[in-house]
């Protein structure tokens, strides 16, 4: 099949949603997904490989950023059946915007390959775990420590609850900083994220929050992003007090049985890097796929473009420092 890759700006809802109908399950194609990152003043630029006028693969990207911080964003690679026609193409693209940075993410993606493109910055190796839903027992195989903690918060009266307030994800974000921090004191590297991203996708009902909660106390907190047929825990914390109660693994057991009820047809439990041990073993734990993923950098200029670059930063840092 001969495929050509083509971009839009700004694409209209109409592209968008046919972009989403091919990946269902990806929270981050959706009409809700793009307004919330525009809303933050990102520009949405639908990506794809096409055979004639019809589109094979593609995804949604965002520009945002300008003159020297300008960047291209992918925050869900899509599958490339002809990569190197892709690859050219997004390279390209980033000569036309005139990219300085180029973000491949695989948040939700099926494929996991990233070439060796010019100007790599960064690259690392991360790992995503998917519950698939339909299955009559969603918790057939789920680790023995999950079920007996899934147990203790049954009994201690836990409950739950889901909200799109804003004012929920303050509390979201307390019992968030409190696993944060568990997991720094471990060595593990953490990434505290944006809120103003978060509120953005609540606000655009892209995202949900839901709390594992013991009277009036949430003990653990879940942000998920929602597609047609799929969702995606986006981030999540727990107290120290719903660790001693299971509080955590008894909110992923019920958001899945929410979301099986609903209609979905997978749980992306979210990514975790190679260092994240303990998260690793938490989300497996749910009898979770485990899937291999890349996420890389790249700055798309030629060499000499590059030093200077560095050289107008160092300038810039400076001029501001004094």
């Amino acid at each position: 099949m001969n495929l050509q890759f083509r971009s839009v700006s700004g694409p209209p809802v109409s592209l968008i949603e046919g972009a989403a109908a091919r990946d269902p399950s990806n929270p981050f194609s959706t009409t809700e997904y793009v307004r919330a990152r525009e809303s933050l003043n990102a520009k949405a630029c639908l990506i794809g490989l096409y055979h004639g006028t019809e589109l094979v693969s593609g995804g949604i990207s965002f520009v945002s950023g300008s003159f020297l911080r300008r960047s291209l964003d992918i925050p869900s690679l899509p599958s490339a059946p002809e990569p190197a026609t892709f690859w050219q193409g997004i390279l390209q693209l980033c000569r036309a915007l005139k990219v300085w940075r180029l973000e491949v993410n695989t948040y939700g993606s099926r494929t996991a390959e990233i070439p060796q493109l010019p100007g790599e910055l960064t690259r690392r190796t991360r790992y995503e775990y998917v519950i698939d839903l339909p299955v009559n027992d969603i918790f057939e195989g789920v680790s023995s420590q999950h079920r007996r903690n899934i147990s203790r918060a049954s009994k201690a009266g836990l409950t739950i609850r889901r909200t799109r307030e804003e004012s929920a994800y303050t509390q979201h974000r307390e019992v968030m900083d409190a696993s944060l921090e568990r997991r720094a004191k471990r060595g593990e590297t953490i990434d505290r994220g944006g809120s103003a991203l978060a509120l953005a996708l609540l606000a655009n009902k892209s995202g949900e929050i839901f709390q594992a909660v013991h009277g009036e106390q949430v003990l653990s907190s879940i942000m998920v992003l929602r597609s047609s047929t799929g969702a995606y825990y986006q981030s999540a914390g727990t107290r120290p007090e719903g660790m001693k109660l299971g509080a955590s693994p008894f909110l992923v057991s019920q958001v899945a049985r929410i979301l099986k009820h609903e209609g979905a047809q997978i749980f992306n439990l979210g990514g975790a890097g190679e260092d994240s041990t303990g998260l690793r073993r938490f989300k497996a734990g749910f009898n979770a796929r485990e899937i291999a993923l890349q996420a890389a950098s790249f700055c798309p200029k030629s060499a000499p473009e590059r030093k200077l670059h560095t050289a107008l930063r160092s300038c810039w840092a400076w001029v501001k420092q004094s």
